[in-house]
């Protein structure tokens, strides 16, 4: 008898649970998202401004409440589940972390036992915050995919990058204008000019970063940083891939491949993750090296105080921003005079110029294995073209530099081996990274030409710097020479690069070009008291998201911080959005008109 009243109630509630999932899932969906955003507001007011200590309790109390909501909704979730054991192992990262904040609960509420992960006041309330923002992000995804919004709006992914970038920005710009994020206070156009060049990873500053901002604006900065350098290839193809789902147009599909260098959307989704991953495990040891070294080397007090330093600028150093926290004594010691941390920095900044796909290619433990089996197969021909360009650039660019700037900047450097190692490390940072071992103010003009000429070509395509990249400089070169031979086909390694592709570099070439003599042209009206050639380093550096100044930034108006702030923008996601809008395919007409010749040259 029981047993059979068992069955009958357990069936009941499963059918109960089949009716009701779907309700219960949006309702939870709304609540949350809307809680999220409110408590985030919360959050970011309650470490932004000033407040009373009985506002501080009540804002506590509020995000209290809401991180109980997320234990709730996690637990409906789990008893509407089927099959639930598929539900766990696809939460196991919330169920962790709601673990944690229901531990900490009740040591502190129940057992009176006051649990911090931290022992200093900066950080021992920061994970709840980045909890909050993981729930909130969660919150919003699911959101999304419930109401299907972005899946019928037409949305391609040149525009989610652009809306992407000024989200960030406008965020990051309100952000750094509250009272906390600084020490004494910050214009508008300074914080907009700060929070650009973070978003856009540039490195330009008006101000001092480490004496102008408080530790909440620095880790703001570190968060605009990280965010743009990873936008590269996450923010518009995240939205469109895992928000879009199978609705996504072909044209869309067609441009995240071409992005991704992969065969299909799948692999491109498998990629993505796969980026997101390497970055950080490439951060987190660079972090761990610069560490122990300077701890070793005894620059900062307290072991904490060191370890936010590594972590700032490994941050800063993988995705090519020149942001650094030191004072120009600082500066001095740690970077300039130590080959150490220029060669672990160099490292670093090589490992986020180079390109993501060019180190799979490298040291993927799978195409290691094929080519030990096929020792035919060679790497793939962009890796090649990168690594012989980089290579050639490198050399070249440091021994004209060691030539130029031996008796000139570089005496502040004592000792050859020095100075070779501070023109290596200085012109793989101008290429696109922004950090200095030398006083840019005292360059001859002929290194200031040259230096607009390496951060103009940049970093490796799919890695977090900038420029035109070195792929298009070289398919540009193999054109003209192709022109000058006579020859009707560009050829590389036995294979033949097609006119598509060449016709795309000319047009990032020209377009960069035409935003770089427009803006250079604003700036020689508006910044009338500032040599020519500064002005142009300022404007390419901008561009080509370099970072490096001959120390004009501070002295321009703030209409001149305006235009290279918007500079910084355009080059942030111009190259890209213009290989993404050549993508389009055009249904051309199958007439063809009569030839005309042209006199050219």
């Amino acid at each position: 008898m029981f047993k059979h009243f068992y069955r009958r109630n357990i069936q009941k509630l499963r059918l109960h649970i089949v009716n009701h999932n779907d309700k219960v899932a949006k309702i939870l969906q709304y609540i949350s998202s809307i809680l999220s955003a409110t408590t985030l507001l919360f959050i970011c007011f309650y470490y932004g401004f000033y407040f009373t200590a009985q506002q501080k309790v009540l804002i506590h109390y509020l995000i209290s409440f809401s991180l109980g909501f997320y234990v709730f909704k996690y637990l409906i979730n789990l008893f509407y589940s089927i099959p639930r054991r598929e539900y766990l192992r696809n939460s196991i990262f919330e169920a962790i972390i709601l673990g944690i904040l229901v531990v900490q609960f009740l040591l502190t509420h129940i057992f009176n036992i006051h649990f911090h992960i931290f022992n200093t006041e900066q950080f021992s309330s920061y994970y709840i915050l980045f909890i909050q923002i993981y729930f909130f992000i969660v919150s919003g995804i699911d959101i999304l995919k419930g109401t299907g919004f972005l899946s019928r709006i037409s949305i391609s992914p040149p525009i989610m990058l652009m809306y992407s970038f000024l989200i960030l920005i406008v965020c990051g710009t309100c952000l750094l204008l509250m009272p906390r994020m600084t020490r004494d206070g910050i214009s508008f156009i300074d914080a907009l000019f700060t929070a650009t060049s973070a978003s856009s990873i540039t490195g330009l500053v008006t101000v001092n970063t480490g004496a102008t901002f408080t530790m909440r604006g620095q880790l703001v900065i570190m968060i605009l940083i990280q965010m743009g350098g990873l936008s590269i290839l996450s923010f518009a193809s995240f939205f469109t891939v895992f928000l879009s789902g199978s609705k996504i147009s072909l044209r869309n599909q067609q441009m995240i491949k071409e992005l991704t260098n992969t065969d299909s959307i799948t692999e491109s989704k498998f990629l993505l993750k796969e980026i997101i991953l390497a970055s950080f495990l490439i951060e987190l040891l660079g972090a761990i090296v610069l560490f122990f070294y300077w701890r070793a080397q005894g620059y900062f007090i307290t072991d904490v105080h060191t370890a936010y330093q590594a972590i700032f600028h490994t941050v800063a150093a993988f995705n090519n921003s020149g942001f650094h926290l030191w004072s120009n004594s600082v500066a001095e010691k740690v970077l300039v005079n130590d080959m150490g941390s220029q060669l672990f920095i160099g490292i670093l900044i090589l490992a986020g110029g180079i390109g993501f796909f060019t180190l799979r290619d490298i040291f993927s433990i799978q195409n290691i294995k094929e080519r030990r089996r096929k020792t035919w197969k060679k790497l793939h021909p962009s890796t090649r073209i990168i690594l012989y360009a980089s290579l050639i650039i490198s050399v070249v660019g440091m021994l004209l530099f060691l030539f130029l700037e031996y008796h000139n900047s570089l005496t502040y450097t004592h000792g050859f081996g020095r100075k070779v190692a501070a023109s290596l490390f200085q012109v793989v940072s101008t290429r696109s990274a922004g950090f200095n071992v030398v006083d840019l103010s005292h360059f001859a003009l002929p290194t200031i030409l040259m230096f607009v000429i390496l951060m103009y070509i940049g970093a490796s395509p799919g890695s977090t710097g900038g420029g035109i990249k070195v792929t298009t400089a070289y398919v540009i070169y193999k054109s003209v020479m192709a022109t000058i031979r006579g020859k009707k086909k560009i050829e590389f390694g036995r294979r033949t690069i097609p006119f598509e592709i060449v016709d795309k570099s000319y047009s990032i070439v020209i377009m960069s070009l035409m935003v770089i003599i427009l803006s250079l042209f604003i700036l020689s009206m508006t910044e009338k008291e500032l040599l020519f050639s500064d002005l142009l380093f300022e404007t390419v550096s901008a561009f080509t998201t370099c970072g490096l100044s001959t120390g004009i930034t501070d002295d321009l108006s703030w209409f001149g911080k305006l235009i290279i702030a918007i500079d910084m923008y355009i080059g942030r996601i111009g190259t890209l959005t213009i290989a993404f809008a050549l993508s389009k395919r055009i249904k051309e007409a199958q007439h063809q008109y009569p030839n005309i010749y042209l006199m050219v040259g």
